[in-house]
């Protein structure tokens, strides 16, 4: 039997603009029992286990393993929200993304109650951070420093090596000469370019000091024990005046941490 062309005409857009599966599998072919006679159909076996819920799926999994499949369903979740959006996608979404948040909520929390049961936790303990305790510690600092240096000026001096043409040279050298004047320690200074600086009228020509020491960066200051004829670096480049007094307390305490 023969369609007329005007019933054709008809049916031909309503198959064009169809689903996909609609146009290429045909109803009787998703109906149920449908496997029972197509001869292609792979013979059909157990019923398949229902789907396990996420905390079924959790369950046994160390904390580490349950982070990351729960950031994966997360990741997977958002691109499904944007892809196809939807209200049900964007609720799963967010379910997701608040459980996040309610567990960083959690660990602030729990991390104050912590440091209120180990106080040695507490990072304010040692060293306080407001702003009111600043002049406290800066005077404490202060005294460590002095102690220091004290006995810096008892023990050591310094060897300064600069270049009298360069201008960052001289102003180094000016804060160095302040430095060990305030301070009581014994100052040689050497020129490494035959220039001598006017902040430093006593510094003595290079003669082969700067090699001897192996001096590869100017401004060099080191520090120096006259008895034993050992040094080690105390500063390479321009350093004010409270830096230089925190290096020396860093190089004789090995860097020790104050914080």
């Amino acid at each position: 039997m023969k369609f007329p062309f005007v019933l054709v005409s008809m049916l031909l857009p309503a198959m064009l603009y169809a689903a996909p599966d609609e146009v290429i599998t045909s109803n009787y072919a998703r109906e149920e029992g449908w496997q029972w006679y197509n001869p292609n159909a792979e013979e059909s076996g157990p019923e398949p286990a229902p789907p396990r819920t996420m905390k079924e799926t959790l369950a046994g999994m160390t904390p580490s393993e349950q982070k990351k499949v729960l950031q994966q369903a997360t990741r997977e979740a958002l691109d499904k929200a944007i892809l196809y959006p939807s209200a049900e996608n964007f609720r799963r979404f967010m379910t997701l993304q608040n459980f996040w948040t309610d567990r960083a909520t959690d660990f602030t929390q729990t991390a104050k109650l912590a440091r209120l049961k180990y106080p040695e936790l507490d990072y304010n303990v040692k060293r306080s951070h407001y702003n009111g305790t600043v002049e406290a510690r800066l005077t404490e600092e202060k005294k460590v420093q002095s102690a220091v240096i004290s006995q810096v000026a008892e023990r050591y001096g310094l060897f300064f090596f600069y270049r009298g043409n360069n201008a960052v040279d001289n102003l180094m050298a000016g804060v160095v000469r302040a430095f060990c004047e305030d301070r009581g320690i014994s100052l040689m200074a050497v020129s490494v370019d035959g220039k001598i600086s006017d902040q430093l009228p006593q510094s003595r020509p290079d003669s082969g000091q700067a090699e001897q020491m192996r001096v590869t960066h100017f401004p060099a200051t080191f520090l120096v024990d006259p008895k034993t004829h050992q040094w080690q670096p105390l500063a390479w480049g321009f350093m004010s005046h409270d830096d230089l007094d925190r290096q020396m307390v860093s190089v004789l305490t090995h860097f020790a941490p104050n914080y």
